[in-house]
């Protein structure tokens, strides 16, 4: 089966990429193959023609006149304009036209084609690949007319064998680096995954220790709501990867709205206070930084519902994000609660604003914590320092 993502035209071309022969000599070798042919079958003119990727038009590989001594290629001849041609040619049968301007499948090319070129016969070989038809060889008197032996069109079919297994040999091998390519990528795929895979269990592993030591609420309802908050929080990652085929950045906007959009749902009773000043923001992180953003956000909000929700007759949680003109990423996230002292507090091995904390130095942020003034967590990502952010941060105040 031949496979039609791949452009013999392109294959062509990319021939003097992987071949010790220039384009050109290619060229020169077509020029000389298209001599000696016309001199065997004593005519003027022989021409190679591809099918485009659409198979509305072909497309010369080579044009040989020994009047000219010219060899061009690269002209174009439309199906539309002579639909009866390409009718004939598809049904994969040689046409031996012996006056092509009367002959029912070649007198439309009369006006167009053979006149200004002086052709008066022809006769076409349709190329084919895997049973497929690709192309067509050209064989042309001009000056006068002429009739093509048996003999001769025999020669001409051979001719045409050998052409095609050129062209098969080069579509072959094309696939074959296709698929190399797919499975090489295939393997860093499966690499990427079990990578990613095995860090986000460290991930958890770390979060259960941090717990088991610095954690002070032993109810268990608690504990598993938290710990579920914080998995859907990883697993968005990986859902937002697949839905852009993209398996090594997120976009950090889409997360996060994926993740506002979970806790209005597990915390339905609150979800109408929640502000969302979330723009679509081309800024990617990679996966593993991601993942650190997703639980600093996650573990914010859980500490904002744990903390003020209950004691403020007003609350209102906020997350925002903005660009500045130094190119810089803003994100805030806090409420309208009681502001209070982050230093004092982390000092008392708090494990939510330890987690924030260890997160956030674990990626380089530039933060500004809550205080005694507000309520407020601010990170900034800088693209002058090394994180690895991706070209063209768009975001809207």
């Amino acid at each position: 089966m031949l496979d039609q993502s791949i452009n013999l035209l392109d294959e062509l071309d990319n021939l003097s990429k992987v071949h010790w022969l220039e384009r050109e000599e290619i060229d020169s070798m077509f020029e000389d193959f298209a001599k000696r042919i016309i001199v065997s079958l004593k005519i003027e003119r022989i021409n190679a023609w591809i099918y485009s990727q659409d198979k509305t038009s072909i497309v010369s590989m080579g044009e040989y006149d020994i009047r000219t001594r010219e060899f061009k290629k690269e002209s174009v001849i439309e199906k539309v304009q002579y639909p009866v041609y390409f009718k004939a040619l598809e049904e994969n049968k040689i046409i031996v036209a012996e006056n092509i301007h009367t002959h029912k499948a070649t007198k439309e090319l009369s006006k167009d084609y053979a006149k200004p070129l002086g052709v008066e016969s022809l006769m076409d070989i349709p190329l084919r690949i895997a049973g497929e038809l690709v192309g067509v060889i050209c064989f042309e008197k001009a000056g006068s007319k002429k009739k093509f032996t048996l003999k001769e069109q025999r020669f001409a079919i051979s001719v045409s064998f050998i052409l095609t297994s050129n062209l098969e040999a080069r579509h072959r091998r094309a696939a074959q680096a296709k698929l190399d390519k797919a499975l090489h990528e295939k393997d860093l795929l499966i690499k990427e995954i079990n990578h990613r895979v095995r860090n986000n269990f460290a991930i958890l592993i770390s979060l259960l220790r941090i717990s088991k030591d610095k954690g002070k609420t032993t109810d268990p309802k608690i504990i598993f709501e938290e710990y579920e908050q914080r998995i859907i929080s990883m697993i968005k990652i990986h859902d937002l990867l697949c839905q852009s085929k993209n398996y090594t950045s997120i976009n950090l906007s889409d997360y996060l709205k994926e993740l506002v959009s979970e806790f209005k749902k597990t915390h339905a009773d609150i979800s109408h206070e929640i502000i969302e000043h979330i723009d679509i923001v081309n800024c990617y992180l990679p996966t593993k930084e991601a993942i650190h953003m997703g639980l600093i956000v996650t573990e914010v909000f859980l500490n904002s519902f744990k903390h003020s929700f209950l004691k403020n007759n007003d609350y209102k949680l906020y997350i925002g994000i903005k660009k500045d003109s130094q190119e810089q990423i803003h994100i805030k996230i806090g409420d309208n609660g009681k502001g209070f002292d982050f230093t004092q507090k982390v000092k008392q091995n708090t494990l939510g604003l330890n987690i924030i904390k260890d997160l956030a130095e674990g990626m380089d942020l530039v933060t500004k914590f809550p205080s005694l003034k507000d309520n407020m967590y601010e990170f900034m990502l800088d693209s002058n320092t090394k994180q690895k952010f991706h070209k063209g941060f768009i975001a809207s105040n």
